[in-house]
Parts: C-alpha cells; structure tokens; sequence
C-alpha cells in the first residue's frame, strides 16, 4: 500500500489506470499566459458537460486544441462527453477560455450492485440517476439505458457527491460480466462505526488511513471484497482534481454541513467553504459556486441549478447565470 501527501493540487494516476492525452502542438495557452493580456491562468473549473462543440461546462465555453491534456481514469483515449464532470484548468486567449487540462471525474469505479429496495450502488456507495442519464459502453457509444444494468457490471459512474451518495451524469459499462479486478472510489475519507469509510464504502485492509485525516478527499484503489474494499493504494490531495495550484473556481456541487465544526464545505470534496462568502448556504442542493481558492473557497456568487440535464442547461444560458459569469470572469 501506498499513501502520498502533497501541497499541491492534483491528480495520481494509480497503476493500472489510464491517462489519455493529446499530442503536444502550438502552445496558445503559454503564449497567452507569457503575453499577460488578460489572462486567466489559475483558473479551475469543475462541473457538468452540458454540451459539445468545444466543451460547455458550468455556462462556459472550453476549447481544446492538440495541446490539450484529456484525462481519465477509467477509458483510454475515449472522448470526454455531455452528462460527464469534468474539472478543466483554463486559460484566457484574446476571447477565448482555453483548457489547458481536461479531466474526467469518475468518483466511483467497481461493480454494480442492483438495490432491493430499487436503484443501484457500488460497493454500497448509492448511484442516483436522474431521468435521461446516459449509459455508455467504454469507448463512449450509447448503450441501453438504467433497465439494461445489471448486477456484476463494472461500472465507471461520473457525478457529483451529494453527502455519501453520487448523483450521475453519465455511466460507462467497463466489463459486461466477470468479478471485478480494481475498483478505485475518490471523496472524503471519513470513520464509522465499522471503520474508515469512503462515500458509503467500508476500506478494508490494515491501516489504509494512516497519517491522513478525516474529511481528507482521497482517491483510493483495491481490489472489491464483498460490499468492501481491500486498499492497496491511497493519494491525499487538499482538492485532488487540479494539476497545479488554483486561484479562481467555478464549480457545480452540493454543500454539506461540516461534521465536527461551525459551516460549509463541498460535499465529497471537504473544500471549505470560506465564511466570509457572499450566499446562504443550503445544504444538499445543486448549485453553481463562482469565487476564489485560497485556504479555503470565497464564493461570491452563487446559483442554484435543476437537477434535469436540459433544464439546468438552459439555466446556465440565462441571463442571470450569464451576468454572474461574467462578472466572475472579469475579476478571476
């Protein structure tokens, strides 16, 4: 087993799991950046694909070039697709946002269980899937939909923690059949009554969480055992999504209440949320955070947004989320 602490933010590939990237070519972004003219580079950006034709993420438009870097842990080199989260680190050239990075986040990867009482889990962490989410196969084409699940499946769920469940925005099929060989789980590390804990998964195996707080985000791989997960490696990050340290964010998230202490903080994540933000917090609704990362996040705007993928993206096209956007942007 193998435990990393870092300053910085980022994201370890742990072996076994891939990485695509694009091949290098013209760097506009370092250009930009070098020039000064406006640039944003700093800026992170973690949210829902709403749509194609560069990449539309939180009511922002991402273009990729041959520079970018395309990430994921689950399916080599296939494309990044709406109904994904993706955490994007962008710069400003001339008038165009940038992704300098681009990252799929799979929170839960390991197999499916099919739910008694109705709905589904990994590893006894719940799977929420609104109406519509798309179900792929792993190269990215369309499969059947929720009713063509199954138990067993191997799953890579890409979503947004509310408290100690996933709410999906897309699903790919890994393996149709066969035990699951890994399985990786990425949120808070936190202790029950049975142990240390990630999402509604039980960590097996001799002091994985040694050395690493509560409410840490983690990003943990081993092998499924029952409902379980035997550890055989764990990353600590302060965020864990970004490559390289942050300054302004955009994020699409949950809040939920700190568990020891006064406040807020993005629920999976255990990124604070700075008191002296200007919204009121409410505790398990999605919402739209604009602000800046410090020691911990200032949000100065903030949208709530539908949990339907069609209606939350004709709000973040609205002139309300528009105006705030933009507002953010001139100061991010």
């Amino acid at each position: 087993m193998t435990s990393r602490r870092d300053a910085l933010l980022g994201l370890t590939l742990l072996p076994g799991l891939a990485l695509a990237a694009c091949a290098p070519g013209r760097d506009p972004a370092r250009q930009a950046s070098a020039g000064g003219e406006g640039g944003i580079g700093g800026t992170g950006v973690f949210g829902t694909v709403s749509a194609l034709g560069s990449v539309l993420v939180n009511g922002l438009r991402l273009q990729t070039w041959a520079g970018t870097a395309i990430e994921s842990l689950a399916a080599r080199g296939a494309p990044v697709l709406p109904g994904e989260a993706v955490a994007a680190e962008v710069v400003r050239d001339a008038d165009r946002l940038l992704a300098t990075r681009l990252a799929v986040f799979h929170p839960l990867i390991g197999p499916l269980e099919v739910l008694e009482a109705g709905g589904f889990a990994v590893l006894d962490t719940r799977v929420l899937l609104p109406p519509g989410v798309p179900i792929r196969d792993a190269e990215g084409r369309e499969a059947a939909g929720p009713a063509g699940l199954r138990a067993g499946m191997t799953v890579a769920v890409s979503g947004l923690w509310r408290g100690d469940a996933v709410v999906s925005g897309a699903v790919r099929v890994l393996r149709q059949e066969g035990p699951a060989r890994q399985a990786v789980l990425r949120a808070q590390l936190r202790r029950g009554p049975a142990g240390p804990m990630v999402g509604g998964t039980r960590l097996l195996g001799q002091g994985p969480q040694d050395g690493i707080a509560t409410d840490r985000f983690v990003t943990v791989q081993g092998v499924p055992q029952g409902t379980g997960l035997v550890v055989e490696a764990i990353d600590e990050r302060p965020i864990g999504v970004f490559s390289s340290r942050i300054a302004a964010l955009s994020v699409e998230g949950f809040l939920a209440p700190n568990r020891l202490d006064p406040g807020f903080h993005l629920a999976g994540f255990g990124l604070p949320l700075d008191p002296g933000s200007r919204i009121t917090p409410r505790a398990g609704e999605r919402q739209l955070f604009l602000g800046r990362y410090d020691a911990g996040f200032r949000v100065e705007a903030g949208l709530g947004l539908p949990d339907e993928a069609a209606a939350r993206a004709a709000a973040l096209a609205g002139p309300e989320a528009q105006a705030a956007i933009a507002w953010w942007l001139g100061g991010a």
